[in-house]
């Protein structure tokens, strides 16, 4: 009988063969084994795109569209019933059950999520209500939800204050508190031109639309609930308003007897007729905000709000109702006014102290 040896072992031609089959069988095994990790299907993530949410909040207020993106990224866009509209956008990491969203400007969270026949639920940390979506075709809404305004020309000004500004057809007026005074500005090279004495901590000004001698000069006066008229000319009293909201931070003259004034501790617009000084005004329409407004101005028709960063214009009838918001990066808005051609912003940039007066253009 013939034999091998292995190891110090004596082996059979019969068990050499029992062997040889043993260690085939082993090393199948161990490659159908490693085939197996390596062909280990990776979960596909279907969460991306477009979402429309039906029922909840996702993140912020009135969030109407989610746009979950490949590269780390969710845009969040938001609008209420009136129209106002926001864009909030900041990185994820999403896997086949979660949505992580990493911090900015809506925190930190990590969401549960299913998803069924293109209909997404996810799961908020806080364990309330489940927020429901379904899937709309992927486009580009996100980046015009919100159209950008381009910058003219800037110059510094003098005040330290968040101000509402009006154009009297030659100068920009903006209060300076440090002297009580409204100033006059010169558009073109940013200097004091005159300075109209105030008893008034008039944080928003504005110039009545008419061409009369008895043009008047609003003025509100710190966190007062009224605002006070005065002859432009003159610049004696003319009348004294009925009680709106406190902080009126903004207004704005549609014609002669009527206008528009902003409270931003009451957050609500009030559309305003003046009887002069013979009678009380009265309010015609106040409108509701979800946001403390600020500045205002009203041209052809349209109320431009001003809201941190964001211009809103609105219409204001038969409803009211914005129709468009714009944006101007890095920096918060306190007023707007007109100058027949161009409008102008009393703004600030972000992380500075100083104010100053933007020149800008609106998108088409």
């Amino acid at each position: 009988m013939k034999t091998i040896t292995l190891k110090n072992k004596v082996f059979s031609k019969n068990n050499r063969q029992r062997l040889l089959g043993l260690m085939a069988v082993i090393t199948l095994m161990g490659c159908n084994k490693d085939d197996g990790v390596e062909n280990q299907a990776i979960p596909e993530i279907t969460v991306y795109g477009k979402w429309e949410v039906t029922s909840g909040q996702f993140a912020i207020d009135n969030s109407k569209f989610v746009y979950i993106n490949e590269d780390n990224t969710i845009d969040i866009l938001a609008e209420d019933d009136l129209g106002f509209k926001r864009y909030v956008t900041t990185n994820i990491s999403v896997s086949e059950n979660q949505i992580t969203v990493s911090g900015g400007e809506v925190g930190s969270s990590i969401n549960n999520y299913s998803i069924e026949d293109d209909r997404l639920t996810i799961i908020p940390p806080n364990g309330t209500t489940p927020i429901r979506l379904e899937r709309k075709a992927n486009d580009n809404e996100a980046s015009n939800w919100i159209k950008s305004i381009a910058i003219i020309n800037e110059g510094e000004v003098t005040w330290r204050r968040d101000i509402d500004i009006a154009f009297d057809g030659t100068y920009i007026l903006g209060y300076e508190e440090a002297d009580r005074n409204i100033l006059k500005i010169n558009p073109v090279d940013f200097s004091v031109a005159e300075t109209i004495p105030t008893i008034n901590s008039a944080y928003a000004v504005e110039i009545e639309k008419s061409d009369t001698p008895q043009r008047q000069l609003f003025q509100s006066d710190n966190g007062n609930n009224k605002f006070k008229s005065y002859i432009y000319s003159s610049n004696n009293l003319y009348y004294t308003s009925i009680e709106l909201g406190a902080w009126i931070g903004g207004i704005a003259s549609v014609q002669p007897g009527y206008l528009w004034a902003a409270s931003s501790n009451n957050r609500s617009l009030y559309y305003y007729k003046s009887n002069g000084a013979l009678t009380p005004g009265e309010v015609l329409e106040t409108i509701p905000l979800d946001f403390q407004p600020e500045g205002l101005d009203y041209q052809d028709g349209f109320l431009y709000v001003t809201e941190r960063n964001r211009i809103h214009k609105c219409q204001t009838s038969p409803d009211f109702k914005a129709i468009e918001t714009y944006e101007i990066s890095d920096n918060n808005v306190y007023g707007i006014a007109y100058d027949g051609v161009h409008f102008w912003l009393s703004a600030q940039a972000w992380g500075e102290d100083g104010y100053k007066l933007t020149k800008v253009e609106f998108p088409q």
